[in-house]
């Protein structure tokens, strides 16, 4: 082990309040108050940040040639505790507002996974590994 690890991982919006209720309502996420900000908010994950930061931050972070990239360059994969809970969970972000890319599927891997998009476009997945 490398003494590495994961602590926040950031999602780039014009509505950081409306994105960051959708993923906490839908994976029942509490809000980390400490770090509100009128350009942040962050939500709880199991000892990682999820963030949602306003475009501010490409000015900020010194990244503005990636302020227009296109396509889904990375995603989140959200693990549920079985394949019930991947079909409930997608229920839930259908509900709110996603869009359903590709439904529940047996992967190659052994999980049960559905992928979709958040109301602002960002591909994730939801996903149970079965042992």
């Amino acid at each position: 082990m490398s003494g590495v690890s994961l602590s926040l991982v950031s999602i780039v919006s014009d509505d950081i309040a409306a994105l960051s209720d959708f993923y906490a309502k839908v994976f029942d996420l509490p809000e980390l108050v400490e770090f509100r900000s009128d350009i942040f908010r962050g939500l709880a994950l199991d000892g990682v940040t999820l963030g949602f930061s306003t475009p501010v931050v490409y000015e900020l972070l010194k990244i503005e040639p990636w302020r227009d990239a296109k396509g889904a360059k990375q995603y989140l994969t959200f693990e549920a505790e079985s394949d019930a809970e991947v079909e409930r969970l997608v229920a839930k972000a259908l509900g709110r507002g996603a869009q359903l890319l590709h439904e529940p599927y047996a992967t190659y891997y052994g999980a049960w996974q559905a992928v979709l998009a958040d109301p602002d476009g960002n591909v994730f997945r939801i996903n149970h590994f079965r042992a």
